[in-house]
This record gives C-alpha cells, sequence and structure tokens, in this order.
C-alpha cells in the first residue's frame, strides 16, 4: 500500500472538515477522491501531503507519517486547481531552475515538455503567455520533473474546455503507463473520472462512504449491466463474447453492453483492457449499465447515511 488514512479527524475551530475518515491508495494506481464541495477532499490531500497535523488518526505515506516530513515531500508532485508560478519566467528556464533544484540534469526540463505535448514554440514564452491547457500541460510537466512515486491532482480539469480536459486525462493515462505514476485526482467532475479512475473513494460529510474498483462498487450497490464505451465497439463485443462468463452483449455506434456472471465485474473490468490492446480499441469509460458515476455516488451516500443513522 503507497499510502493508508485510518480514523482521521481535522476540525477548524468549530467546523469539522473530516470525520473518521480511513482511504487507502495502492501503488501505482489512479484513484478518483470524489465528493461535492465541502466534503472534505482538500483537508484530506492536506494532510497526505504533511502541509496539516490531523487532530486524531493513523497517516502513512510510503510508511512514514507525512507531516512536516522532507522525504515524503521529494517523492510526492502536486497538481493545483489553479497553478500559481512566478508569470515572468520563461517556461524552459523555470523548469530548468527546478531541474537544478532537485538535483536532475536540465535536460530532463526539455524531456517533460515533450512528454506532456507542450509545443517547443511555448518554450521561450514567459508563463503568463501559455493559455489555459497549456498552462496545465507545464504543471503536470513541473508536477514530474523529480520522478514522483505519487502524483496528487486536484481539481486538475477545472476551468479547461472540452478538448484541453480530453487531453489532460488522456495523458494522465499515457503518464501512469510509461513513468508508472501514481495518481491521485481529486475532483467532483464525475464523468471525467470515470474515463480514468481504475477506483474511487466517495467520500461526503468528511467520511469515506465507499472504496473499490468502479465495477466493484456498482455491483455492490445493485447497479445493473456493465456499459463499456470505445471507439470500436464491434470489434471489441466480437472478443468480450469469447468470455466464459458473459451471457450477453449488445452493440451500438458508441460501445457495447454487457450482462455477466455476477461476481465477475472486475474480472470484466481487467480482460476488456487487454482486449482492449489486443484489437487496438480506445476505452472512454467502464459503467455499470445506464449508471453514471453521479447515480453511483448518490447511492453510496444515500447508503452511508442508513448506517450512519
Amino acid at each position: 500500500m503507497l499510502a493508508s488514512i485510518e480514523d482521521l479527524a481535522k476540525s477548524y475551530g468549530r467546523v469539522v472538515a473530516v470525520d473518521g475518515l480511513s482511504l487507502n491508495v495502492e501503488e501505482r494506481s489512479i484513484l478518483g477522491l470524489i465528493g461535492p464541495n465541502g466534503a472534505g477532499k482538500t483537508t484530506t490531500i492536506k494532510i497526505l501531503l504533511g502541509l496539516l497535523r490531523p487532530d486524531r488518526g493513523r497517516v502513512e505515506v510510503f510508511g512514514e507519517d507525512p507531516w512536516d516530513n522532507p522525504n515524503i515531500r521529494y517523492r510526492i508532485g502536486v497538481i493545483y486547481e489553479r497553478a500559481n508560478f512566478p508569470s515572468h519566467h520563461k517556461v524552459l528556464d523555470y523548469l530548468e531552475k527546478t531541474c537544478r533544484i532537485f538535483g536532475f540534469p536540465e535536460v530532463r526540463a526539455r524531456e517533460m515538455l515533450d512528454t506532456v505535448g507542450l509545443q517547443k514554440q511555448a518554450y521561450n514564452r514567459p508563463i503568463k503567455g501559455l493559455s489555459a491547457g497549456m498552462l496545465q500541460k507545464f504543471a503536470i510537466a513541473h508536477s514530474l520533473i523529480h520522478k514522483p512515486e505519487l502524483v496528487v491532482a486536484d481539481e486538475p480539469t477545472s476551468n479547461l474546455d472540452p478538448q484541453a480536459r480530453n487531453d489532460i486525462l488522456d495523458l494522465i493515462l499515457e503518464l501512469r503507463r510509461t513513468e508508472k505514476t501514481t495518481f491521485l485526482i481529486s475532483s467532483h467532475i464525475l464523468p471525467e473520472l470515470s474515463r480514468v479512475c481504475e477506483s474511487v473513494a466517495i467520500i461526503n460529510r468528511g467520511r469515506v462512504w465507499a472504496q473499490g474498483h468502479f465495477a466493484e462498487l456498482c455491483e455492490r450497490f445493485g447497479v445493473g449491466a456493465t456499459r463499456i464505451s470505445t471507439d470500436m465497439p464491434e470489434a471489441l463485443a466480437k472478443e468480450v463474447k469469447g468470455l466464459g462468463y458473459v451471457r450477453r452483449v449488445e452493440v451500438d455506434e458508441r460501445g457495447i453492453s454487457v450482462d455477466l456472471a455476477r461476481g465477475r465485474s472486475q474480472q470484466l473490468y481487467e480482460d476488456v483492457l487487454e482486449l482492449a490492446r489486443k484489437v487496438e480499441a480506445k476505452i472512454f469509460g467502464i459503467e455499470s449499465g445506464t449508471a453514471s458515476l453521479e447515480e453511483l455516488f448518490k447511492l453510496a451516500v444515500e447508503a452511508g447515511k442508513e448506517v450512519d443513522a
């Protein structure tokens, strides 16, 4: 386990921000931390980063207490919702300075700008001259410059247009594959999280009401058949039909719907990713039937309220 939190509590005066929260972050995963504004997401992130000391609970990151721990901070990259960099610095110059601070050769700066797809003509621009999408790519390059094992992204697609959001999400998927980096993504834009996150933690009123792989949670809360959005539905459906636990497959122009034996949701998730690679299909999302992540969130929170009562 890369990071774990148990029975976490944090208050600001009379305001309870986190109240008995428990959370696990698996190595090389993409975990979505979802919940409404005021749910406790930002406070949880600050505690994980060692920026806040909890009132109660156990917190471990890489097996250590993160509070005021420079070793932990060195191993984590952070993408903020509204990145605040020195606006007059030039893109490449600033990243090269960052490389020197972390003890990496300056060539690492160009490598990371290439990795995130920032065009070379932007290298000598002042940071204030970047568009919103380009600035977010720059922020991702900055967060990865020291080869962190964990990247915490707080609303990474906020205030971006649809194409820029898709570019950032595709980039996160690619970086997880190529850089072997673990991502913890905090967001309230739920449809986007279902595209990239292998698992989610549903947080509300300072607690995690449910955590697990998306398919597992859909099955746990009684949501129906699995819906797979893809650019090659016919080819992928042909392969999925060959899985022994699949009962029925329906195809349309946007994807496929799959009925499967109970308890095989996680297996389907893993097999679909492998089959998609085989037929060179893109997977845009895996959801339980017509249910969305928003609906799953509502079900989990309602179940949590019943337990709390």
